[in-house]
């Protein structure tokens, strides 16, 4: 008697790839309507485009930054997934999209407003204030970026770090979780980073 498997199949990779597909559809139909918006604002029948061209323009631009934007964050996900850190590249794919958006926000203020000036202000302004705000933040994820290349541990490694040793459970952006087997530890990336970290050899490393 044959059995049936009954298990649900994992459709996670083939949608991601049609996601993917549709997004980058939509990327190169925003760029070609931005195009004929463009060329048709310079025909004289065609007053209404003329009259409201740049705020047509601002919103077909907008539309096609956000697929890019999104073509560019699936492709980091899935580099950082076949590496098995997924998590840091869904990190990274977040603050891409937060920087891009504020810049676009910027950008399109500047335009509707026909006043270069005022987006330079403002993007000098917004740029001080998150810096600021976020100095320890950025330095996570750049550690956090580096480490992620380097990969100097990996998941289920022994280390010792800062007098603490355990087994790594976890690789984020921002943070290394550090099982004690008492405790979890979550290590920021920039330790990880600026301390000598000691590795325990794994059995098959130990040369007899």
């Amino acid at each position: 008697m044959m059995k049936m498997d009954s298990a649900p199949k994992n459709n996670k990779p083939e949608k991601t790839t049609h996601a993917t597909f549709i997004a980058i559809l939509v990327m190169l139909l925003c760029l070609a309507v931005v195009i004929a918006t463009i060329e048709l604002a310079k025909l004289p029948n065609f007053s209404f485009i003329t009259g409201h061209r740049n705020v047509i323009v601002s919103i077909e631009f907008t539309v096609f930054v956000m697929a890019l934007v999104e073509v560019i964050g699936r492709a980091v996900v899935a580099s950082f997934r076949r590496r098995g850190i997924e998590p840091v590249g869904q990190s990274i794919r977040t603050i891409m999209r937060g920087a891009v958006y504020i810049v676009l926000t910027v950008t399109i203020i500047s335009t509707l407003l026909s006043n270069p000036a005022l987006a330079i202000s403002l993007g000098t302004v917004m740029g001080v204030i998150i810096g600021f705000a976020t100095q320890n933040l950025i330095s996570n994820v750049v550690s956090g970026m580096i480490l992620a290349i380097v990969r100097p541990v990996q998941i289920g490694d022994e280390i010792t770090i800062t007098g603490s040793t355990g087994s790594v459970k976890e690789i984020a952006l921002i943070y290394t979780i550090l099982d004690t087997k008492d405790r979890l530890y979550y290590v920021p990336s920039i330790v990880m980073f600026t301390n000598v970290v000691m590795k325990n050899k794994k059995p098959e490393e130990i040369i007899p």
